[in-house]
């Protein structure tokens, strides 16, 4: 597929991953219901929804409550929160059609709206005391340190301080910055939200199948808002392809994104909880989107690359050309074909191997390109094995296969690929297959 068609499928799945305009109005009727009891200049929506960068389903919403200016001799919310709690019990017009159930921590206010005793959506109110402006003039806050957590880790979080009788942190936060910054990105390059929201999606279904790979959504859309700031004429492809390439990378290390409010914080410390054997499933994981991506075609659904697989390299020799950084865009301009020459010996004749590409052992092979070749920069080769068979192999090399010529020596089904590739994007391929009896 074309890189140009390619953009544009990415887009429309982006877009039907944004949330309903039902989520909107369910959110928009929540936040007005709660500014009518707080006041509206005492409140500001935190988290990725006035960022523009949530999926569908919406599942929670963070507000939070300006008390005025940092003390750090006085900040204890609960009075305050104490009489928020009540004035929201009174005063709270509840614009759904959900019964809401509301709950007070000594940090956080929580409504939460349930049907049949199940809830739908939570509203936490966080407390929060302005500390100084940012670069854009706009407040920073003081906030407990239970903003970082998500809205179900919270609940926990309570229960180990009562438990433990230990003091509540506060930490220094810059949502608006945050927001400022997106909102400044997407205005030059709507791909910046719609590429954020795909690895998201990614990240969510990922996530559905194995719970233990808790990638966290705010560290990845840092990652891909970095991308954007150094180059804001990425395309989506260009993102996507750049990130789950760099994802090794980014997963390899905890404390390489600094918080824009702490210095001495990273939003991806959370790694250092990730095991070895988690991390090499997540790459995994994303090994197998970018073998799909390789291989997606107009025809096909592109949902098809978020519906989250595993693959299992045969070896440390197995590569890919995206190892190397190089897409596959095929075009029919630089279509060619390969061939196998089995050699003479060994009591064979000389011969050209079929499609099949039936071969005996012990035998040799000179792999190359038929007729004229398309005019590229270079051409690079991959020998791949049976993965049944002793050498599995997967190498890719630069002008000629690793060994030249080939030997036959293991049972299977076997083929050699050749890419053409034209300033480092791959532009056509051919393959040869290789048999032998087992």
């Amino acid at each position: 597929m074309k890189k140009d068609k390619l953009n544009i499928k990415l887009r429309e799945f982006a877009r039907n991953l944004s949330p309903r305009d039902s989520e909107k109005k369910l959110v928009k009727d929540i936040y007005d219901a709660l500014k009518n009891v707080l006041g509206e200049s005492n409140c500001i929506q935190i988290g990725s929804y006035p960022r523009y960068t949530s999926i569908t389903p919406m599942h929670d919403l963070d507000v939070l409550y300006i008390l005025g200016d940092w003390n750090p001799n006085s900040h204890d919310p609960r009075l305050v929160l104490s009489d928020l709690y009540n004035r929201l019990i009174s005063d709270f017009d509840n614009p759904t059609n959900y019964e809401i159930k509301i709950s007070y921590q000594t940090h956080s206010i929580t409504i939460s709206f349930q049907e049949n005793g199940e809830e739908k959506f939570g509203l936490d109110v966080v407390p929060a005391y302005k500390f100084g402006k940012n670069e854009f003039s706009l407040d920073k806050y003081k906030v407990p340190e239970i903003v970082n957590l998500s809205h179900k880790s919270r609940t926990n979080k309570y229960k180990r301080i009562i438990k433990l009788h230990e003091e509540m942190g506060w930490i220094n936060s810059d949502p608006r910055g945050y927001i400022e910054i997106a909102k400044n990105l997407n205005q030059s390059n709507e791909d910046f939200r719609k590429s954020v929201k795909l690895v998201k999606k990614w990240k969510s279904n990922l996530c559905n199948i194995d719970k233990e790979l808790k990638l966290k959504s705010f560290h990845l859309e840092q990652v891909i808002t970095k991308y954007y700031l150094e180059d804001n004429s990425l395309t989506i492809f260009d993102t996507i392809f750049k990130f789950f390439t760099k994802l090794p990378e980014i997963i390899g290390e905890p404390n390489q994104i600094q918080d824009r409010a702490n210095s001495d914080k990273f939003i991806d410390d959370y790694l250092e909880k990730l095991t070895g054997e988690q991390k090499e499933k997540i790459i995994q994981a994303r090994d197998c989107f970018l073998i799909n991506l390789e291989n997606i075609t107009y025809d096909k659904n592109i949902g098809i690359l978020f519906d989250v697989c595993f693959y299992e390299r045969s070896g440390t020799d197995e590569k890919f050309l995206f190892d190397q950084g190089i897409p596959v865009f095929l075009d029919s301009e630089y279509k060619f074909k390969i061939y196998g020459e089995a050699q003479q010996g060994n009591g064979f004749l000389k011969k050209i191997l079929d499609k099949v590409g039936f071969i005996e052992n012990k035998r040799k092979i000179i792999f190359g390109i038929i007729g004229n070749r398309p005019n590229v920069d270079i051409f690079k080769w991959k020998v791949r094995n049976d993965d049944n068979c002793g050498e599995p192999r997967g190498e890719i090399t630069d002008n000629q296969t690793l060994n030249y010529p080939e030997s036959t020596a293991y049972g299977g089904n076997h083929y050699v690929e050749c890419y053409a590739i034209l300033n480092n994007t791959c532009v056509a391929k051919a393959k040869q297959n290789v048999c032998l009896n087992k």
